[in-house]
């Protein structure tokens, strides 16, 4: 099942490019034969300077990756993610972890 909640997203995206750069993700974590029952979508990060959003994807097998996507050619590229990123997404899952338990949906 695919679920495509995020822990973080840059708010300067719109809500409708991040779901279709998600289903873009989806498709090549489906190449790379990854299953989604084996991980979890982390965030969505927005570098203005090349125009690409990074999109960071949590495994159970090792090592997040992430999936750089430029916003116009649709070019993806797979690396891992950077420090700054797991840093933000990490802040905000701690903080949805502080929360009661029936506010707890990212």
């Amino acid at each position: 099942m695919k679920d495509n909640s995020l822990y973080y997203c840059d708010q300067r995206l719109e809500e409708a490019e991040v779901l279709e750069l998600l289903q873009l993700a989806w498709d090549e974590l489906y190449e790379l034969e990854f299953d989604a029952v084996f991980g979890t979508w982390r965030g969505a990060h927005f570098e203005p300077e090349t125009d690409t959003v990074h999109i960071t994807w949590e495994n159970m097998y090792g090592a997040p990756l992430m999936m750089s996507i430029h916003r116009v050619t649709r070019v993806i590229r797979n690396d891992y993610p950077r420090d700054e990123f797991l840093q933000l997404e990490q802040v905000e899952i701690e903080r949805i972890r502080c929360l009661p338990p029936k506010r707890r949906r990212p």
